[in-house]
């Protein structure tokens, strides 16, 4: 590694580490506000971290429990005291849904194909208190769950597997006014349609606009909690920007915005819960909730409880009815795709000013390539090292050019010192006669720093996919290293062995390429230890990446250094 590319190099780690704070500087981001929180304390009887805190209770926003009040009817409800609670179960291909009729909507949705690490489903509804989404009149002062419905379906278990089925709850407050809930469920699909029909608005009292709310706050998932709660958040497409609502204010999050509503989600780490209208755009987002720092066996960390939900208008008319697709899954970038409204962008990927217009190509070649060699070599970590020889491969002759210059430059040492005596006084005619020496000897200067070029964004693209995608969430390597997509939580983390290797990995290689200078001997020691530290917390899956990489770097040179001896054996010759 030459003083041309270690900048380069120190610059990458710097940005890669410091993204957001950059960002903030150069007025393309703005942080929310993080005042002083209140702080309570979360023991190992709370929260237990084996079992991937999927007990994890859910606290209602108190700004938005003394928003939901009682309905006020302009026309009493005629409800009979006879209608039982009751609940159904549907069972799909990816998912299993509880539904109630006190609210006439979900109060659980387990996912079929993606577990906590105990190997129970993943709970999309944790501890739900009320049947989510929840639709809201009446300047929230009407909660559709807070009723009884009547089903069109007996209270029973039924599969969905090969057909649609369709379910609908009546809310029949007289003989002329009604809310319906008709929800329609597909065998193979991570959304069910939901259709909000209102006859007679009027006389309940709704007027101008209902909010569409998911009401249920999403749980961490992973074993690091840290890290899952703060990829939580609430998303809104609005005229086809991604829009974060994160405006907390002394830790309550009360915020909307007025425009053009495609869609409003709320995400956590590799899950999403989305509200997407189909017949027309909302005109507003809105999001609710809360955080607080609470302290666990683990350290403190900032939990998160969020909501989120859609604002829909409508006139003075007889009857309303929205269709809306609820989107339940994973955060799967092809999959979301596929719906065509932008729904991949939750993920945040090249939805950046600048960065992600770069970062994006790289990006969605990596999510796109990934799975398709694991149907080949199924084992991520292996893909990963393949991977790692496939861009060393591409980048070779970059490598070798590199190299070369390097050697060029350490060759051309003593007589570069010379120079700097001979015109120390003179700085024009030591860069004139610097430049005179690169060029008889056909050294560039430049050709050290060529190889980081398609590195610098195709390794900020997979530190951008590795900390969002679904792709390594549990997927093993060998031996210790069971989950690619978690990173080593401690220095006594076992983890924490890759990172060392890494480091490792880099520490020979800058032995070998830097000179002999005993600045560079300075950085040949501090900056791998560097790395190690600001990076020991990433993705094992993106350490492995990079230490395969460094690996094969030192496979570069020795490629090098034999072609450097034939070449000196032929010109003996």
């Amino acid at each position: 590694m030459d003083k041309k590319t270690l900048p380069l190099v120190i610059l990458l780690v710097i940005v890669v580490v410091f993204y957001y704070p950059i960002l903030e500087f150069l007025g393309l981001y703005q942080p929310s506000e993080n005042p002083p929180q209140q702080e309570t304390t979360i023991t190992s009887d709370t929260v237990n971290t084996d079992t991937q805190v999927e007990t994890a209770k859910v606290l209602v926003v108190d700004s938005l429990k003394e928003a939901i009040k009682p309905p006020a009817l302009t026309v009493e409800p005629k409800i009979s005291d006879s209608i039982p609670i009751d609940t159904i179960t549907i069972t799909t291909n990816k998912y299993e849904i509880l539904l109630t009729n006190l609210g006439g909507g979900p109060k659980s949705l387990l996912l079929r194909e993606y577990t906590y690490r105990n190997g129970e489903p993943v709970q999309m509804l944790p501890d739900a208190r009320e049947a989510t989404p929840d639709a809201q009149f009446a300047g929230r002062t009407f909660s559709s769950s807070r009723v009884v419905y009547t089903s069109s379906l007996p209270a029973s278990h039924y599969d969905v597997k090969n057909d649609t089925l369709h379910l609908e709850y009546t809310y029949q407050a007289t003989d002329d006014a009604y809310i319906k809930k008709i929800y329609t469920f597909y065998p193979d699909t991570y959304h069910y349609d939901l259709v909000i029909d209102v006859k007679r608005p009027d006389l309940f009292g709704f007027e101008r606009q209902y909010t569409l709310l998911w009401n249920t706050p999403l749980a961490p998932t992973e074993p690091q909690v840290d890290r899952d709660y703060e990829m939580m958040e609430a998303v809104a497409m609005q005229s086809g920007s991604r829009e974060r609502l994160d405006d907390f204010n002394n830790g309550i999050l009360n915020q909307s915005l007025d425009g053009y509503t495609e869609w409003v989600g709320v995400r956590s780490m590799y899950f999403t819960a989305v509200l997407i209208p189909v017949n027309r755009v909302g005109d507003q987002a809105v999001a609710f909730g809360e955080k607080r720092n609470v302290a666990t066996p683990d350290g403190r960390i900032e939990e998160r409880k969020i909501m989120a939900g859609v604002v829909m208008p409508f006139a003075k008319v007889e009857e309303v009815a929205d269709t809306f697709k609820v989107f339940i899954g994973p955060m799967d970038y092809m999959l979301m795709a596929s719906y065509d409204v932008g729904l991949e962008d939750m993920l945040d990927i090249g939805t950046m000013t600048f960065f992600g217009a770069i970062l994006k190509p790289f990006a969605i070649a990596i999510m796109w390539l990934l799975p398709r060699m694991y149907e080949v070599v199924p084992n991520y970590g292996l893909v990963i090292i393949l991977f790692a020889l496939l861009v060393k491969i591409i980048t070779l002759p970059l490598s070798l050019k590199q190299f070369k210059s390097m050697q060029g430059m350490k060759d051309l040492a003593p007589k570069m010192e010379e120079l700097k005596q001979k015109y120390k006084k003179d700085p024009a005619a030591l860069q004139r006669e610097t430049m005179k020496l690169y060029k008889s000897h056909g050294v560039n200067p430049m050709s050290g720093c060529l190889v980081m070029l398609p590195q610098m964004p195709l390794l900020f693209a997979m530190f951008r996919v590795f900390r969002v995608t679904i792709l390594l969430r549990a997927a093993p390597f060998f031996g210790f290293i069971g989950d690619l997509s978690r990173g080593a939580s401690s220095f006594t983390d076992p983890y924490i062995i890759l990172v060392v290797l890494m480091v490792l990995t880099q520490f020979i290689s800058s032995k070998l390429t830097m000179s002999g200078q005993q600045q560079q001997k300075a950085l040949m020691y501090l900056f791998p230890l560097m790395m190690g530290f600001f990076l020991y917390k990433l993705p094992a899956g993106l350490i492995l990446y990079w230490t395969a990489f460094s690996f094969l770097s030192l496979m570069d040179w020795f490629i090098f250094k034999r072609n450097k001896v034939k070449n000196a054996e032929v010109q003996t010759t």
